[in-house]
C-alpha cells in the first residue's frame, strides 16, 4: 500500500507521466502489434485468400477478448477507486471474482462466435474457400482463450500495484514470442492459417502464466482471498467496464458490416485493403489506449483520494501524448500509404493505386480521433460511466452506421470516409458532452 501511495499520490504528475504513460503505452503496443505482424505474416506467406479470411475473422476473435478486457477494465477501475478510499479488503474482493469471471465469460463469448462464424461468412456473401481460411483462424483462438483472455487482467493487475515497468517487459517478450512461433509454423514449415493463430496463442499463454505468477505466490499487493458476494462486485464491475466493452465489441460489428459492403461492392482486394488500414489501426489504438489505461489506476485512485485537480493534471498530460501521437500517425499515412499497404500484400499497380488513395483518406481519421478517445477515457476513470458508454457507442457505431447509410450509394468511394467522418462525428460529440459539463459546474 505505501508503495502504491508514494507513487500514485506523490510523484509529481510529470514524472509520473513518463514513469507510467511511456512504459505503458509501449507495452500495449508490443502487446497488440503480434496481431499486425500476424496478419503482415499470413499476407507474405500464405497469399491474399488467406488474409482477406483472417481479416474477417479477427473481429470474432477480438469481441471473445473484448469481454476479458472489459473484466480487466472495469475491475481495474473498481480496484483502484477502493485503494484510494483505502479498501483493501474490497479491492481483493474484486481482483479474485474478476479473474474468475474472466477466464469464463471470454471463453464462452469465443465458443458462441465460433458456433456462429460459418453463418457470419456466410451472409458476409463469403466463397467456401474463405470460410474454411476463417474458420481455421478463429478455432485455434477459442481452444486456447481460458488462458490467453486473461493476459489483459493480470497486465492490468501488474499496472495497479505499480509494476508498470514489469508490464511493458512481458508484453515484449510476449511479441517476441508470438513472432517467434510464427516465423517457425510459416515460414520454416509452411504450415497454414491455423498455425498463425497457434503461434500468437502459445505466445500468449506462456506469458500470461509467467505475469499470474507473482499473484498465485501472494508477492503482489493484490492477493487472492475466498470472496462470499460475487453479485454486487460483478455488476460493479461490468458498470465499469461497459464503455470499453461496447467500444470493443461495437467497433467488431462495425468491422463485419464495413467488411461485407466492401466483399459485395469490391471484392477480396477491398477487404485486403480495409485489413490493411484496420491492421495499422490496432497498433496506434492499443499506444493510445496504453497511455491512458497505465494512468487510470492513478487517475481513479487520486480521484478516489479526493485529490480532483491532481487527477485532472494528469489527464490532461495523458491528452497532449495523444494529439502528438495521433498527428504523426496522420502524417505517416499520408506520406507512406504505398510501403504500408506492400508490406503486408504484394499487389499490381492497379491495386496499390486503390491502396494508396484509400488509405491516404482513411488516414485522416486521427487527426481528431484523440479528442473523443481522450474525454472517454477519463470519464471512465473517474466513474462517469454514462458519458463514457454514450462515446464508445457513438465512435465505434452509432456514427459509423450512419455514415454507412449515406454513403454506401457513392459505392467504393464512399465507403473509405465511413472512417474519417465518424471520427470527426465523435470528436464534436465529446466537445459538446465536457462543454454542457463545464456549464453545469458552473454556480
Amino acid at each position: 500500500m505505501k508503495h502504491e501511495q508514494e507513487f500514485f499520490l506523490k510523484t509529481s504528475p510529470s514524472k509520473l507521466f513518463f514513469r507510467a504513460a511511456i512504459p505503458g503505452a509501449i507495452g500495449m503496443i508490443a502487446s497488440n502489434i503480434y496481431f499486425s505482424v500476424e496478419m503482415l505474416l499470413i499476407g507474405r506467406f500464405l497469399g491474399q485468400t488467406s488474409f482477406a479470411g483472417g481479416n474477417l475473422a479477427n473481429p470474432l476473435v477480438l469481441i471473445a477478448y473484448a469481454v476479458a478486457d472489459m473484466i480487466a477494465v472495469g475491475s481495474s477501475i473498481s480496484i483502484a477507486l477502493k485503494l484510494g478510499e483505502g479498501k483493501r479488503d474490497e479491492a481483493n474482493k474484486i481482483f479474485t471474482i474478476a479473474s474468475a469471471a474472466a477466464a469464463v465469460l471470454s471463453t464462452a463469448a469465443a465458443v458462441i462466435m465460433t458456433a456462429a462464424g460459418p453463418a457470419i461468412f456466410t451472409l458476409m456473401g463469403a466463397d467456401k474457400a474463405l470460410i474454411n481460411e476463417a474458420m481455421a483462424y478463429l478455432v485455434t483462438y477459442t481452444i486456447f482463450i481460458p488462458l490467453t483472455g486473461l493476459v489483459f487482467v493480470f497486465d492490468n493487475y501488474l499496472r495497479i500495484c505499480g509494476h508498470v515497468r514489469f508490464s511493458m517487459v512481458m508484453n515484449i517478450v510476449m511479441a517476441v514470442l508470438c513472432l517467434s512461433f510464427e516465423l517457425l509454423f510459416l515460414y520454416v514449415f509452411r504450415l497454414g492459417i491455423g498455425y498463425a493463430a497457434l503461434g500468437t496463442s502459445l505466445g500468449m499463454s506462456i506469458s500470461c502464466i509467467i505475469c499470474m505468477m507473482p499473484f498465485i505466490r501472494g508477492k503482489m499487493s493484490l492477493r487472492f482471498v475466498r470472496p462470499r458476494s460475487m453479485k454486487g462486485i460483478l455488476r460493479e464491475v461490468f458498470t465499469q467496464g461497459l464503455p470499453g466493452f461496447l467500444n470493443n465489441t461495437s467497433g467488431r460489428i462495425t468491422s463485419v458490416l464495413m467488411n461485407t459492403l466492401l466483399l459485395r461492392l469490391g471484392g477480396d482486394v477491398a477487404v485486403s485493403i480495409y485489413g490493411v488500414f484496420m491492421n495499422i489501426d490496432s497498433i496506434i489504438v492499443p499506444g493510445m489506449y496504453g497511455v491512458f489505461d497505465s494512468l487510470q489506476p492513478a487517475i481513479g485512485y487520486n480521484w478516489g483520494a479526493g485529490r480532483n485537480d491532481r487527477a485532472r493534471q494528469i489527464a490532461l498530460r495523458c491528452t497532449a501524448a495523444l494529439a502528438i501521437m495521433c498527428l504523426a500517425f496522420t502524417l505517416v499515412l499520408e506520406f507512406f500509404p504505398g510501403q504500408i499497404f506492400s508490406l503486408f500484400l504484394e499487389a499490381d499497380a492497379t491495386t496499390l493505386s486503390l491502396a494508396v488513395h484509400a488509405i491516404s483518406i482513411m488516414g485522416l481519421t486521427y487527426i481528431v480521433r484523440w479528442i473523443s478517445y481522450s474525454c472517454q477515457s477519463f470519464s471512465s476513470a473517474i466513474g462517469r460511466n454514462r458519458e463514457a458508454t454514450l462515446l464508445s457507442l457513438c465512435s465505434a457505431l452509432i456514427f459509423p452506421a450512419a455514415m454507412m447509410l449515406m454513403l454506401r450509394g457513392a459505392g467504393l468511394e464512399g465507403l473509405w470516409y465511413i472512417t474519417p467522418s465518424s471520427a470527426l462525428l465523435t470528436a464534436a460529440a465529446a466537445v459538446l458532452i465536457y462543454m454542457m459539463r463545464l456549464r453545469k459546474a458552473k454556480p
